[in-house]
């Protein structure tokens, strides 16, 4: 057999039921694709079939936020109910006929259909020593100490019956119960931490198991064996909860009630690992740690997984049964394609920065992918782009991010193109990671950039700065500028004084700084470079003038790593509300919040204020050619997020 991935995407059977790969498409949705729909949308409709499109075995879907037992006045006292992004009103005949649109379309390309069940959400205080506030849904309010009633228990077990009963009806071929970082009722059980009953339901670790085996017992009973369950436990990894042993033998009692158990982080934000975190796959030794127990249920790893050559490596050496993802996948429109092809190397790395969670709070509420410029557009991309109309010869200008992937675009599309930078490396900005050990996603990013424009045979010119007039005798029809960005330089008396350096010339010149270093300016960038002067060993002080770092950082899933990360570094440190007035030959003087005055001795003070477009040169380059373009942050500065995405659908229009 030829084929590269031969694991990987080898049949697995479950029962009667065959899933033709061992890719899951874990459970996430585009926060921003539709409005209030209760139902899902045709661009919904389109995000998900586009995942078994894309090569996975099985599609796992929002949820059902609107579970139809509604507790009497006494008993909401013990149980609310949720509404996610992305959840369904199943039990309304419209959002019943579009949710047999969604399990066609999936079935369509030979994925299996699956749809999150339950809903609840326990109203009870966490009464441990190790976390005594509530770990609840926002919104949500504990209320009391009271264990929840048995007959309320009965209640809700047979409602996620009901639920997969309707679910079964249009189409799905399974369910997903959320079992995880003890949010639901189901994770709360698992939990010691969150977990203080007393009665059958509480203490032992077959006790903690019990109410989630009666609600998958009841599902298999309801709906029959083929209709299958998979499900998602925190493992290891928090003081007083959940041990290894623990999750292995929750792995055995679930057998023959599960059939797909995936074994996820301790806390919710962890479970998408990012730069911040040293190992990119890592809860995979819960994984394996089950399948070394010989226990007879599919093992599913989730978190941080994409590279084809480690999945491939995982299955064949019988550390997990499944591999899960869902940012390895957004990033990667023909990802199951690549994978068929045996092209692990053309796999877009995903940087790990969950914009396609939550941009910031500050950005317009859409849903975007930094490396996946079609993504959340999915619906509509297609008659969006229009196919060229003859093959011209384009020139692009800088050989950053933007640039590159103009580049790739406008060949794909059949076009001549040469590509001009000046420095003797492409990469712009992103050259700057080469040496950052938590910048790694970026890295890999921009490598693959590289490679691919490589690959893709493009005329690329180095060490040229080009000028106008050079383009014109080259007779270009298109030519689009990608010259970023420079620094601002703030209006602060003794800002030009030797001492002073801008955050992007720190790079590689960390040896020539002095020991103390202040940074002014405490964006992603400042944080940034501080955390990687003081991981080189220098001592560094931030000043702020906001009222907190990073602020237009990812708040989900990434900020609190982010913040993590920098707490770690002793020499790290920060003020905020620091305006500073003046820089000397080795101090800066700032005003604290209340007016005082302030002075910090240092020897190297770093400039991170912000970028502004190198507009102004880039116009220089209007009527070099027919077209002219301005693309990357010439245009408007922004992340890379912005940068590929204004590359791409510029480029699509050539």
């Amino acid at each position: 057999m030829s084929q590269k991935y031969k694991n990987l995407l080898s049949p697995f059977k479950i029962g009667n039921v065959v899933l033709k790969n061992r890719l899951i498409a874990s459970r996430s949705s585009p926060s921003y694709i539709q409005g209030s729909e209760t139902y899902p949308t045709e661009a919904l409709i389109t995000h998900y079939a586009n995942k078994a499109k894309n090569g996975m075995a099985i599609v796992t879907c929002g949820g059902v936020g609107m579970p139809h037992f509604v507790p009497e006045k006494k008993r909401a006292t013990f149980i609310a109910k949720t509404v996610l992004p992305g959840s369904f009103d199943i039990y309304n005949g419209t959002c019943k006929r579009y949710l047999s649109q969604l399990t066609d379309t999936i079935h369509f390309y030979g994925g299996k259909a699956s749809m999150q069940i339950g809903g609840y959400v326990p109203l009870q205080f966490d009464v441990s020593d190790e976390s005594p506030e509530e770990v609840v849904f926002p919104g949500i309010k504990p209320r009391t100490r009271e264990e929840i009633p048995v007959d309320v228990l009965d209640e809700v077990a047979n409602d996620f019956v009901r639920q997969a009963i309707i679910l079964k009806a249009v189409g799905f071929d399974m369910v997903y119960l959320h079992m995880a970082y003890r949010l639901t009722i189901l994770g709360r059980f698992l939990s010691p931490l969150t977990n203080k009953r007393k009665d059958q339901y509480g203490g032992s670790v077959e006790n903690r198991a019990r109410f989630p085996i009666i609600v998958a017992d009841r599902i298999k009973q309801a709906c029959g064996n083929d209709f299958l369950i998979e499900a998602s436990i925190s493992g290891s990894g928090m003081p007083g909860g959940i041990t290894l042993e623990d999750t292995i033998q929750y792995a055995k009692l679930f057998t023959g009630y599960i059939d797909l158990l995936q074994l996820r982080a301790a806390h919710i934000d962890p479970a998408h690992p990012n730069g911040f975190m040293s190992e990119r796959t890592p809860y995979l030794y819960m994984a394996e740690a089950v399948k070394k127990s010989k226990v007879d249920i599919a093992v599913v790893t989730v978190g941080g997984y994409q590279d084809l050559d480690v999945c491939e490596d995982i299955i064949a050496s019988g550390k997990a049964d499944f591999i899960a993802m869902a940012r390895g996948i957004i990033s990667n429109p023909d990802y199951g394609r690549l994978a068929y092809e045996g092209k692990g190397e053309d796999v877009v790395p995903c940087i790990r920065c969950n914009l396609c969670l939550s941009a910031s709070f500050s950005d317009p509420m859409v849903s975007v992918c930094s490396v996946n410029p079609t993504w959340g557009l999915e619906h509509k991309i297609e008659r969006m782009i229009q196919p060229p109309t003859q093959r011209k010869k384009i020139a692009i200008i800088g050989g950053g991010p933007a640039g590159m992937k103009a580049a790739l675009v406008a060949k794909e599309r059949g076009h001549e193109v040469t590509l001009y930078e000046k420095s003797d490396t492409m990469g712009g900005l992103l050259k700057t990671t080469d040496n950052v050990s938590f910048k790694w996603p970026q890295r890999d990013f921009k490598n693959y950039l590289f490679r691919q424009v490589t690959k893709a045979d493009i005329e690329v010119l180095l060490n040229t700065e080009v000028t106008p007039e050079m383009l014109r005798q080259e007779n270009y029809d298109a030519v689009l500028a990608s010259v970023g960005s420079e620094p601002i330089v703030p209006p602060i008396p003794g800002v030009d004084q030797k001492n002073v350096v801008f955050a992007p010339d720190v790079y590689g010149h960390e040896d020539s700084l002095s020991e103390k270093v202040i940074i002014i300016g405490g964006g992603e960038v400042g944080v940034e470079t501080g955390m990687h002067l003081a991981e080189k060993g220098h001592s560094v002080t931030l000043l702020e003038m906001g009222g907190m770092l990073a602020p237009h950082a990812a708040p989900l899933h990434f900020y609190t790593l982010f913040k993590k990360a920098w707490e770690k570094l002793p020499n790290f440190n920060y003020f905020l509300r620091a305006y500073v007035k003046s820089i000397g030959t080795d101090h800066v003087v700032y005003t604290k919040a209340d007016g005082s005055e302030q002075t910090i001795e240092a020897g190297t003070i770093v400039l991170s204020v912000g970028m502004k477009p190198k507009n102004d040169l880039a116009l220089t380059f209007y009527g070099a050619a027919d077209q002219f373009f301005m693309i990357g942050d010439c245009s408007v500065v922004g992340n890379i997020q912005k940068a590929i995405r204004s590359a791409f659908s510029t480029a699509s229009m050539l």
